[in-house]
């Protein structure tokens, strides 16, 4: 498990099929992704992907989901992920949402996110973390550049919003190792 100073995040595990049917088939939750009438996957389908990462063995997958919890009371909140691990390269992308809309806003995902980011340098011995937000996620942006993010430029209507039913630009932003290690301790929480 990955301790964080309000947050603990642990690998997803059966039963948590339940949490993220509801999370992710609610199009208001899912919106910020362009999501909006949510993924409309089942709960048997969100379980059977459960599952093949529990049966995934290797130490080091290629992605991998976790769930985040309040650490006071271990109820689950939101879940982070990481893909895309490319070993040569030592880059990664992530996602992460605070999915219980009475739980945002109070830093239970800056926390999860200065941990998690830790955790992917350290364990995944990665040089690079990469990500992509829809150009009108400005509470997210705001969030990465605190943790050292930086804007590295605009895929002009990469992703198709189905709020709006036309393409949106996306944000690319990333983080180096580097950078990381000069400005984590200066994180205030």
């Amino acid at each position: 498990m990955i301790l964080g100073k309000n947050t603990i995040i642990r690998p997803a595990e059966l039963g948590d099929e339940e949490y993220l049917y509801k999370w992710w088939n609610d199009g208001e939750m899912m919106s910020h992704a362009t999501l909006a009438f949510g993924t409309l996957q089942s709960k048997e389908a969100i379980r059977k992907s459960i599952i093949e990462s529990i049966e995934d063995s290797s130490i080091y997958p290629k992605r991998k989901r976790f769930i985040i919890c309040k650490k006071d009371t271990l109820e689950p909140i939101g879940e982070v992920n990481y893909g895309d691990w490319n070993e040569r390269n030592q880059k990664c992308e992530f996602g992460i949402k605070i999915c219980e809309t009475s739980e945002q806003g109070k830093g239970y995902g800056k926390d999860a996110l200065y941990h998690f980011i830790d955790f992917m340098f350290r364990f995944l011995n990665l040089n690079k973390i990469e990500l992509t937000s829809i150009i009108d996620n400005i509470r997210a942006h705001n969030l990465y550049k605190k943790l050292g993010f930086k804007e590295i430029g605009i895929v002009r209507e990469g992703y198709f919003d189905s709020r709006t039913g036309v393409f949106t630009d996306v944000m690319y932003m990333d983080l180096l190792k580097k950078e990381w290690l000069e400005i984590k301790s200066s994180i205030e929480f």
